[in-house]
């Protein structure tokens, strides 16, 4: 005998088997009359399922339908959409390529109208992407349909689970065909770069975390019906699934040059350097004497604040401009204003270094700036996306309320929405709940905040004694002058207190991690080092070149690999 697995059994005491209701329904209505030449096992096979042990006729109809007494009543199910066809080949390239367009729109849609950035950022952004669509032509070449049954894997799409410490969004050898997610980011900063606007890295990344330009969950704004007919493969190229690090767009604005000098011999200007300085140097609350010292160091290090247009040459972090601009401030504090106790004395009272820091002071400022979003116990704007299981356990109420409304804003798809039983369980604060809590606060302006912690530490600067020439050979022993006794930090344990504070702070400005940056002031010291030594024997025989010098320090940079690492 045969067993045959069922569905859903259900046994009445009375009826028969129908034929027709056996093949419409998931339930069948038996009794011990309805087999010919068989009955119901009770034994359960590996399938947990009753059996039914039948003779060859099987299961014979009741013409007359005798013994049959009540009504049966069967529950209707809610009809369902047929799901839509999705695309494939050349008709899923071009669907892709019109959705990320669409995303591209809505950003710069968001800089212009929310962030104030100028109309013709569009078109810039515009141009440079008619530029990428060039290098599809062959992949969109030939019929628009296509055969095959599943879409084209593309080389950015990732095969295997990244670690925490890999970089999310590494290029392999061949350049990648297809957009990425992060690109989208990176072509709004180049056509900003273009238009010579006074706009980072990190600002953009701050933005993208604050979700000011649509990035995260970038899905959810995608109409459906375009959405439903992309292949999962391509769908997922579009979501967020990790958290975007300042670094990572960092490397895929350098690739899209790369690949703009590369395929149209496209050449970006260097930075907007005055404007971009001063927002470094009022952001770090550090004196306007700090500028001139930048721009002094950056002619002696040869620093041209743009873009490296040669993939072929070792890539380090001290290559981007903005990196090189963060380094040269950094250097140029620690010579006027170092983070030790050592008392240094100028010549005169109009030099820069005849005013001291007071590091303790500059330090709570610092703090207090960065904790002004989380003021009165809320999350703050752009933290949210960082909560882990172990902070919910921490949260209180409204801070629990906060990020519940984050999350059902940027996470929760209620379109098309056909659950009956969800209608009963509405989202959203409703009633008293929907009023602002009373702790919370309006958002602190950042010009504001930057304003008010750049006057309490110019208020609390101390002057610094001078001491001529003539006066010092009157002392004993030999007077320490500002930019003597210089410290210098290869790794982050070296780093003292008030240091660490300031190099965390350039680190955030600038989109780079703390051990970045620590590599990318060694190597600029190393530079200057290296610039030093050429001078004195410029001095002794006057023979060297300013190209031995910078092959020089490149050679120095080169035997100075413990800690050097490649974005």
């Amino acid at each position: 005998m045969q067993k045959q697995p069922c569905p859903v059994w259900n046994t009445l005491r009375e009826g028969s088997v129908d034929k027709k209701d056996v093949a419409r329904h998931d339930t069948i209505s038996t009794t011990a009359s309805g087999f010919v030449d068989g009955g119901i096992s009770k034994r359960y096979g590996e399938a947990e399922y009753p059996t039914i042990h039948t003779a060859k006729r099987g299961i014979e109809e009741d013409p007359e339908d005798f013994g049959t007494q009540g009504k049966v009543n069967r529950l209707k199910k809610d009809a369902t959409e047929k799901g839509t066809k999705r695309y494939r080949g050349q008709r899923a390239y071009r669907l892709f390529l019109q959705v990320y367009q669409l995303i591209l729109w809505k950003q710069c849609y968001a800089l212009i109208h929310e962030r104030g950035f100028p109309s013709q950022t569009e078109e810039v952004v515009r141009d440079l992407w008619a530029l990428r669509l060039d290098t599809f032509s062959e992949k969109l070449a030939g019929p628009a349909e296509s055969t095959g049954d599943e879409p084209e894997v593309f080389s950015s799409q990732p095969s295997a689970p990244e670690t925490e410490d890999d970089e999310a969004f590494k290029l392999s050898h061949r350049r990648t065909t297809w957009p990425r997610l992060i690109d989208s980011v990176g072509l709004c900063y180049l056509g900003a770069l273009l238009l010579r606007l006074p706009v980072t890295i990190a600002d953009m990344h701050r933005m993208i975390m604050r979700e000011e330009i649509p990035f995260i969950r970038i899905i959810k704004s995608i109409p459906r019906e375009m959405r439903d007919k992309l292949p999962q493969t391509y769908l997922s190229i579009l979501e967020t699934k990790t958290i975007t690090k300042a670094e990572q767009l960092h490397h895929a604005v350098r690739e899209l040059v790369f690949l703009y000098d590369r395929e149209f011999g496209v050449v970006f200007p260097p930075l907007n350097a005055p404007l971009i300085l001063f927002k470094y140097i009022k952001y770090l609350a550090l004196p306007v004497e700090v500028y001139p010292a930048v721009k002094r160091l950056q002619g002696l290090l040869g620093f041209t604040y743009t873009f490296p247009t040669n993939g072929k040459v070792k890539r380090r972090c001290l290559h981007l401009p903005e990196v090189q601009m963060i380094s040269v401030i950094v250097v140029a504090t620690k010579l006027y204003f170092p983070f030790d106790n050592v008392k240094r004395y100028p010549t005169s009272a109009k030099e820069p270094a005849a005013q001291v820091i007071d590091w303790k002071v500059w330090g709570q400022a610092q703090r207090q700036f960065d904790n002004r979003e989380t003021a009165g116990g809320r999350i703050g704007k752009g933290n949210e996306i960082m909560v882990n299981e172990k902070d919910v356990l921490n949260m209180t109420e409204n801070q629990l309320d906060e990020y519940m409304d984050w999350y059902e804003n940027s996470w929760l798809d209620s379109n098309n929405a056909q659950n009956q039983l969800a209608e009963m369980f509405p989202l959203g604060r409703t009633g008293l709940e929907s009023q602002p809590s009373a702790i919370s606060q309006p958002d602190i302006d950042d010009d504001e905040a930057t304003a008010a912690k750049l006057e309490t530490v110019m208020s609390q600067m101390k002057p610094r004694r001078a001491i001529s020439e003539e006066d010092a050979l009157k002392l004993p022993g030999e007077v320490p002058r500002p930019g003597s006794s210089y410290q210098r930090y290869r790794r982050e344990s070296d780093l003292p207190e008030t240091a660490r504070m300031f190099y965390e702070a350039a680190a955030k400005v600038a989109g780079i991690s703390l051990p970045n940056l620590i590599r990318a002031v060694h190597q600029t010291e190393l530079k200057l080092e290296r610039w030093q030594e050429s001078k004195r024997r410029m001095e002794y025989y006057g023979g060297l070149q300013d190209e031995e010098f910078t092959k020089g320090a490149d050679d120095e940079m080169e035997v100075d690999e413990q800690g050097v690492q490649d974005f």
